[in-house]
């Protein structure tokens, strides 16, 4: 594990946060495939999760819960059953992204690149106009290729071939997956599995509905 780890209980509002940046970076892949834009309340807050490089609670990964309202909006919807067909695309993402986080945690020697080259781009973050700058997700998408990519396993992004051809395009996708990547590896860390998943709904449902209380309150 290369993000550092958070020595907290593992409490279900805290599983549920990191499942909600998961889903919040399947939904913007969607949404920018589909449309060339990206919510940008919900984009921002997910870029800089990639460089909370050694979070102290999950809040902090995220700048608070509001950081991740579009994936718990989202995740409430997609489990309630009321969105599903709407999100088919961001259910496949996330899955997807799951699948690429676990095959990332048995591998050290691609962690490591990753954990590395994620440290230098931290470093230089002052020099560029913002994380979500054209430089910086440009630096991400570099990592992405250099290091998630090399696995034979490919997340395929559907969309307008208008937008997805775009490099500008591309380089946000793979920025936003390698930033649900690191919300799959979060959520593994606090203790959620796709067993728990599958089988704590109802846990996981009233979680983030306190969770939604909790953004519409502040």
């Amino acid at each position: 594990m290369k993000w550092g780890v958070i020595l907290l209980r593992h409490k279900e509002e805290e599983k549920a946060l990191a499942l909600a940046g998961l889903f919040q970076a399947a939904a913007l892949v969607q949404q920018l495939a589909r449309t060339g834009e990206v919510n940008a309340d919900a984009y921002g807050p997910l870029i800089e999760s990639i460089f909370k490089l050694d979070p102290k609670t999950v809040e902090d990964v995220y700048g608070g819960s509001k950081g991740v309202k579009l994936g718990v909006d989202t995740l409430l919807l997609v489990l309630k059953e009321k969105e599903s067909a709407r999100y088919a695309d961001a259910i496949r993402y996330a899955i997807g992204m799951l699948h690429v986080e676990k095959l990332l945690r048995r591998e050290s020697d691609i962690n490591s690149v990753l954990r590395s080259r994620l440290e230098q781009v931290t470093n230089q973050l002052q020099h560029f106009d913002g994380v979500t700058s054209q430089g910086v997700i440009t630096k991400l998408n570099d990592i992405y290729l250099d290091t998630l990519a090399k696995f034979k396993f490919r997340i395929q992004v559907n969309g307008d071939p208008t937008h997805l051809q775009r490099p500008e395009n591309a380089a946000r996708i793979r920025a936003i997956l390698l930033a649900g990547i690191r919300s799959a590896m979060l959520w593994r860390q606090m203790g959620g599995s796709r067993l728990q998943f599958a089988f704590g709904k109802g846990r996981l449902v009233k979680a983030l509905e306190l969770l939604q209380n909790e953004i519409t309150l502040s």
